[in-house]
């Protein structure tokens, strides 16, 4: 394994023909604040380019790791030193914060609190470390912008460099220092936490301008999906043209932007190594190659040809689930004994139980052991985060916009509003049964637009971000040019191996997004049994069967690929990311709100029948609260289930009508070359 102090030459990472560096080289005509080929704003402007999807994740952590070692062979820190700067002392500031917190009564505010029961002291830690866990994340967010910003000087050095030799002239040291100089404010302003950077239309003396759309010429000639509009709109908001400036957050636009620019001067537009690693596909792929040429079966030998991406991400999931249960067996937390350790393990066997089937008992030569190692990773580590972000940021703005409506509604009736100044919670129940459309509309938007469309975007995010060798794109049409490098004698003709058929690239395209969706589910699963169920080892197990009842994750997963075929394989362009995710949106959309309007209702239901927890004086009833809690929720239980079944009948139809389309292809392509497979 390649050590990180070891620098690899940007110039060793990928030679081009001469004339293809003529074009590298040669700088467009038209440039933009710094010197760069596009604008900070250009983000998803383009459907095609999988970079952007990158510097989200993890706020372009991966990416900017990538440009940097493109930049200058510069490999990031090891990963220990990453946990135990970003996680371990973080997580130890907190258990400490938590083990060293005093009670302190909780003050009453409310008249209407001296009716209350009393709820108990609170926890509050102490000030000294509050203080200091501020001050070590204020820390850690100047060093990570420090480095960005060095990284950012050096492109725009190159940029300079660039642009003085294609005049034919000498690079001059103080003019390069007065160009620095000048360009401080596109140096240091990007990447900012969060501010606003200066639309970044600027000309050179001895440019001519090239067309312009919405200030970005780089989007001209490129049908925009779904992703891109809706990413225009936000871009020309009001903030763009009234204060003529664009609002930046995490420096997300710049890392991409500067992975672009780095792509483009190093000519590594296609992709030849993985992220994190950089290991070249020419190192492990061949060995993958040669199993499915084989078509060998063995388990063991797929899990021994591996990229060392792969590797480290096994070895970090055994490290941890090691970890986990040493500390279920010290009985540290009695939240989390050895029954806890079991459901865990149950949640990630429900998974890879799935994974098994959608995979190795299919389709394990349409798509690699490894490729399906990153994608679940990427799933699990990436996508899932991402989720979680952008619900937040539009369930505050749909609960501010609800808020907004409850304000107007209430102002209107004085009945409510008397109400809320005596006792605000019984005023939110009569609220609640009198205005219950208000309240169907809210959760429809929870269920359609903060979940539905949020998840199945950041799961096809998921699938887009991460580039395999068996899925490259083009990969059909170059799939013998990419398997001569790794024979293993180097003298085979290039049209000696077998071509890569539509049908197992269509098989291929579906085990990845399904192992995306499979990822993403299996944390989300941990999430709700962990975080929101109750340290209650029977509720855990109910929720882990509940969900694992319905899953509609990895079956959304599977309806998105059909979209996916359709645009990549069938060549259908019209199959943008909305087209992609609708039938998933749809559906997935649907199962919440089902599950979620009944949930509504049966809290209305408690509502009118008096049961307001211990308020109510009637005599409770001879059943069971379980059992009566089950009968309630039954009927949204098997609406959900219906919603799931109809599901799998319109993939089921899809995808048979697909594949006919495949081999069709198949049989057309085999007759011109027979070494189609």
């Amino acid at each position: 394994m390649t050590s990180y102090d070891t620098a690899i030459p940007t110039a060793t990472v990928i030679n081009l023909p001469p004339e293809q560096q003529h074009q590298h080289t040669t700088p467009p005509l038209r440039k933009y604040r710094g010197g760069f080929h596009s604008s900070i704003c250009s983000i998803f402007s383009d459907p095609g380019r999988r970079t952007d999807c990158c510097a989200v994740a993890c706020c372009g952590v991966l990416a900017s790791d990538r440009t940097r070692y493109l930049l200058n062979g510069t490999r990031p820190p090891p990963l220990w030193r990453r946990l135990g700067m970003y996680l371990v002392i973080p997580a130890l500031f907190i258990a400490a914060m938590n083990y060293f917190a005093v009670e302190v009564p909780a003050p009453k505010t409310q008249a209407y609190d001296d009716q209350q029961p009393d709820q108990g002291p609170t926890k509050v830690a102490p000030l000294p470390l509050t203080l200091s866990f501020y001050a070590y994340l204020v820390i850690l967010g100047v060093y990570s912008r420090y480095q960005r910003r060095s990284m950012r000087v050096e492109i725009v050095k190159k940029l300079y460099e660039e642009r003085v030799a294609a005049r034919g002239e000498n690079v001059d040291s103080n003019q390069l220092r007065l160009f620095l100089e000048r360009s401080r404010y596109d140096t240091s302003t990007p990447h900012r936490s969060c501010w606003c950077y200066a639309i970044d239309d600027i000309f050179f003396e001895d440019e001519v301008p090239a067309p312009v759309v919405n200030g970005r010429d780089d989007v001209l000639d490129i049908d925009g999906d779904f992703c891109t509009r809706l990413w225009s709109c936000l871009a020309n908001t009001f903030w763009a043209s009234c204060c003529g400036c664009w609002c930046q957050c995490c420096s997300i636009c710049a890392v991409a932007q500067e992975e672009r620019e780095v792509n483009r001067l190093t000519g590594n537009e296609d992709y030849t190594m993985d992220y994190v690693t950089f290991q070249p596909y020419s190192e492990y792929y061949p060995a993958i190659q040669n199993l499915r040429d084989n078509q060998i079966t063995s388990l063991w030998k797929h899990m021994t040809a591996l990229s060392e991406l792969s590797v480290k991400l096994l070895k970090s999931l055994v490290a941890v689930l090691a970890v986990l249960f040493i500390f279920a067996l010290s009985n540290i937390d009695e939240n989390f004994s050895w029954g806890n350790m079991i459901v865990l393990l149950l949640t990630f066997g429900q998974a890879f139980f799935i994974e098994y089937l959608v995979h190795w008992r299919w389709c394990k030569f349409d798509l690699s052991f490894d490729s399906v190692v990153k994608y679940f990773a990427c799933g699990f580590l990436l996508t899932t985060p991402m989720a979680i972000v952008f619900e937040a940021i539009i369930s505050t703005l749909a609960s501010l916009l609800a808020i907004f409506v409850l304000v107007i509604v209430v102002g209107e009736d004085d009945s409510i509003t008397k109400e809320f100044q005596v006792d605000p919670k019984q005023a939110m129940k009569d609220f609640a049964m009198k205005y219950q459309g208000i309240f169907v509309v809210y959760v429809f938007v929870n269920s359609f637009i903060v979940a539905a469309v949020v998840e199945e975007m950041v799961k096809y995010f998921g699938y887009w971000m991460v580039v395999v060798p068996d899925l490259l794109p083009d990969s059909r049409s170059n799939s013998a040019s990419l398997a001569t490098p790794y024979n293993s004698n180097g003298n085979e003709d290039e049209n000696s191996r077998p071509l890569k058929s539509a049908r197992s690239t269509g098989a291929g395209i579906t085990v990845a997004m399904v192992s995306v969706a499979l990822g993403f589910a299996c944390c989300e699963n941990l999430i709700y049994i962990f975080v929101y169920s109750p340290p209650s080892l029977g509720v855990e197990i109910t929720t882990l069967v509940a969900r694992s009842f319905f899953p509609v994750h990895p079956l959304c997963a599977a309806i998105q690929s059909i979209g996916v075929c359709k645009r990549d394989i069938e060549g259908n362009k019209n199959y943008g990311i909305g087209r992609v995710i609708s039938p998933a949106v749809l559906l997935h959309g649907s199962f919440d709100f089902v599950l979620l309007l009944a949930a509504f209702y049966n809290s209305l239901k408690k509502v009118e029948e008096g049961d307001n927890g211990n308020e109510s004086g009637e005599e409770s009833s001879s059943v069971p609260a379980d059992e009566q809690d089950f009968a309630s929720e039954l009927p949204s239980l098997i609406s959900g289930l219906v919603f799931v079944i109809l599901g799998c009948i319109y993939y089921a139809c899809a995808s048979r009508a697909q594949n006919q389309r495949l081999i069709a292809m198949d049989n057309a392509a085999r007759d011109q070359n027979s070494l189609l497979v």
